[in-house]
């Protein structure tokens, strides 16, 4: 009887990916690594893993680790900006946009918690060289919400002895809060009310009269 000749296992190949499909891959991946790792930490190697392409692949698109820190911030940073920019666009009273963009910005870190996890750890990064970017990024949040409560201040709907500048600066730090809840298994219900409450003190006066 002749033995019969094994036929060897097909290795598993790589697709192949038009350019701006793997550089978007690419991104989603180190995403993924840099939510895990930190940014300080992250490497072409770690995303090289998590992509199941070749290291000389991730250096291809991003030829310097700056280049793809880079490319993760412009991500979170697009990310957390058009949120903003959505919410706020609305006609509704000023109050009730705040409302929703904490809404919204609680379900975001249900969608999306690899940018809230890179957001909360670029946050702390002080010494780091993407800490101006870091500050920029909230001056531009703290603008799009001091001009809501602004507008809720003309229309009547906030308190007119609101401090804007100083209630939108409030509100960001109350959206750190919430993600550290929200990632840290509080429920719905708790982190809903947290949040109501800041909005509502902030916008009332209260809260910034007490910060002054």
């Amino acid at each position: 009887m002749v033995a019969r000749k094994k036929t060897p296992a097909k290795r598993g190949t790589r697709r192949r990916l038009p350019p701006e499909e793997r550089r978007d891959q690419l991104v989603r991946c180190a995403l993924s690594v840099f939510a895990r790792r930190g940014v300080g930490r992250a490497v072409h190697a770690d995303v090289a893993r998590v992509a199941d392409v070749a290291v000389s692949t991730v250096f291809l698109y991003f030829p310097t680790r700056e280049a793809l820190v880079d490319a993760v911030l412009t991500e979170v940073e697009d990310f957390y900006l058009a949120l903003a920019e959505q919410v706020h666009a609305s006609d509704d009273p000023a109050p009730d946009v705040v409302q929703e963009h904490g809404r919204r910005f609680r379900a975001s870190i249900d969608s999306h918690p690899d940018h809230a996890y890179i957001w909360l750890d670029w946050s702390t990064a002080v010494r780091d060289e993407t800490w101006p970017r870091y500050l920029a990024l909230t001056e531009r949040l703290v603008a799009i919400q001091e001009r809501t409560i602004r507008r809720g201040q003309r229309e009547g709907s906030v308190a007119p002895g609101v401090d804007a500048e100083a209630a939108a600066r409030l509100l960001i730090g109350y959206a750190q809060l919430v993600a550290q809840m929200k990632l840290s298994d509080f429920d719905e219900e708790r982190t809903q009310a947290v949040g109501s409450t800041v909005v509502s003190a902030v916008l009332r006066g209260g809260a910034t009269e007490n910060a002054a």
